[in-house]
This record gives structure tokens, C-alpha cells and sequence, in this order.
């Protein structure tokens, strides 16, 4: 598993909507700090590649396949700038180095091609925006996200299109959700990296039904933990009891502490799924308007 130990290479997944937009300014307020390169990522697929296998034999479908991804490549490559151009109008541009910067077009199925270039260049952390292009009326994030977060073995961190920014030197507040498990002690090292180059405080929270003798003593030797290891990091360890809808819990948690990130790991499958999928019978649909950073078991 691939911790945030030092992150020296960010991986932006872009779409060119205003979503993607949001996860550029985040990545390069992280990579800012961390004094890290950014590779700005996009994967088109055209419908003219499935129609080629219709035409001639196998020369001719390889002649053409060139020919139309040379020309697919060269509007993708201008739509690469135009969006750019929006990035650098951000103020998170200012002060990054051009040359910290590459982009990267494949062609393919967006999936595919994310899996495949994320094992060759091995960024430290993921970044894209929530809700692409591809938005489904079920989900809270696109159908590439989803993927990115369960596929893909580094840990992946998805930006909604409506977060807040927060002025600089402001203190912000992460929210770790906890299940004891050792999934969760693999993923913080990378998270307390994360909170400490972001100036992050940390509320660990374990979500349960009830708050019995166990649960509370594995909290407390949790609590203990951070404290011995992590000394320079606040971290507030507790359990939220609730009856009811667990994301309605989730949210109240997150509005009354202020919380701007919220983190977990993919061991939490059933949780994840929650949060990222929640049904749409809901009559409270579940909006996430924070920043999501998950961990990879």
C-alpha cells in the first residue's frame, strides 16, 4: 500500500469541467506546501474507434486508428490549454513553476488509462474532482471517481466542485472515521503526514450504535496512541452514537465541528458505499461538500 510518507508527485485527473477546476486549485495549494510536481492527467475515448474494426482488413484498421487519434489528439491537446488557462487564473497558481507541470493525454477508456499511467509514474496522492462529466442521479461522485477510489492502490482524494477554500493560515479540522482495524493503522502514517503539511487538526471518530465498554476501551488505547506517537498533531478521539440514517449523523458531526476533510479507508467497504452511492430513496439525499481522502487497504 502507497502512504502519503512524502508527497512528491501529485496526479491531477481532469475532465475540463468546472469540477476538475476545484481539484487543480487543491492540488496545487498541496503541492505548494509539499514543493511537489503535478501531472495533469485526461483520457478521451471516440466512438470512430469502435467503428474502425467495421472497415477493411487489419492494415487499413491500423492506418485509420492513427489517423483519427492524431486528430482527436491534436483538439484534445487544445482543449488541455484552454482549460489551463482557467487554472492559472486561480490564485493557488501563483508562485508554482511551469515546469513542475505535465500533461498527459491517452487515448482510451478514462478507467483504463488512469490505472495504467497511475502504475507508471507512482504519484504519492490521486486528485480529481467530484461529480465529472459522467455524473450518475445515484451517486455523489462520478463514475470514474468511484473507480479511481476502489481501484487505484495510492490514495486518492476527491474535490467537490462547491468546496470553500480556506484562507491561508487557517487552522482546518479532518475527520478520520475508525473501525480499530488494521487497515486503519496502515493508513496513519499517510494521514498524519497529510494533516501535518496541511496544518490539520484531527478528529478520530469511531460510528456505532453504541458506545460499549469495548468500544470505548479501544478508543481509548487508540487516543493513547496518537498521543505517544503524534505529539505534534492535536487528534480528538470519540464515538458518535446515532439511531437512524448514519449520513445524516456524519453530517451533523461534520457542521458542528467544522470539519473540511473527511477521511477513511477502503476497508471500510460498506461505509464507503454509503457515502459515495447513498440510495436514491434517501428523502435527505446525502451532498458531500468536503473533500474526501481514502485510504487504500
Amino acid at each position: 500500500m502507497e502512504n502519503l510518507v512524502e508527497i512528491s508527485r501529485i496526479l491531477v485527473l481532469v475532465d475540463y469541467s468546472e469540477y476538475s477546476i476545484s481539484a487543480c486549485r487543491y492540488a496545487l495549494n498541496i503541492a505548494n506546501k509539499a514543493n511537489a510536481s503535478l501531472a495533469i492527467f485526461h483520457a478521451f475515448h471516440s466512438p470512430a474507434y469502435d467503428l474502425l474494426e467495421m472497415t477493411g482488413n487489419k492494415s487499413t484498421q491500423n492506418r485509420l486508428w492513427d489517423e483519427v487519434t492524431a486528430k482527436l489528439l491534436q483538439v484534445e491537446e487544445k482543449n488541455l490549454e484552454v482549460f489551463l488557462k482557467k487554472v492559472f487564473e486561480q490564485k493557488e497558481w501563483k508562485g508554482f513553476l511551469l515546469s513542475n507541470i505535465g500533461k498527459i493525454i491517452k487515448p482510451g477508456l478514462a478507467k483504463d488509462e488512469i490505472q495504467k499511467y497511475a502504475n507508471e509514474y507512482e504519484p504519492n496522492l490521486v486528485i480529481m474532482g467530484i461529480k465529472g462529466k459522467d455524473k450518475r442521479d445515484n451517486s455523489i461522485l462520478g463514475n470514474t471517481t468511484e473507480i479511481a477510489i476502489k481501484k487505484l492502490k495510492y490514495p486518492v482524494l476527491a474535490v467537490p466542485h462547491n468546496y470553500t477554500f480556506a484562507p491561508e493560515n487557517t487552522v482546518e479540522k479532518m475527520l478520520f472515521l475508525t473501525e480499530y482495524d488494521e487497515s486503519d493503522f496502515m493508513s496513519i502514517k499517510g494521514l498524519m503526514d497529510f494533516a501535518r503539511l496541511m496544518n490539520l487538526s484531527i478528529f478520530c471518530l469511531h460510528i456505532g450504535s453504541k458506545a460499549g465498554k469495548w468500544e470505548k476501551l479501544k478508543m481509548s488505547g487508540l487516543s493513547n496512541y496518537f498521543k505517544s506517537t503524534y505529539k505534534d498533531i492535536q487528534v480528538d478521539c470519540d464515538i458518535l452514537t446515532f439511531e437512524g440514517n448514519i449520513l445524516q449523523a456524519i453530517d451533523s458531526f461534520i457542521n458542528n465541528n467544522d470539519i473540511s476533510i473527511i477521511s477513511l479507508t477502503t476497508r471500510k467497504r460498506n461505509l464507503l458505499e454509503k457515502i459515495v452511492k447513498p440510495r436514491s430513496t434517501n428523502p435527505l439525499p446525502y451532498q458531500l461538500n468536503i473533500p474526501l481522502l481514502v485510504f487504500h487497504s
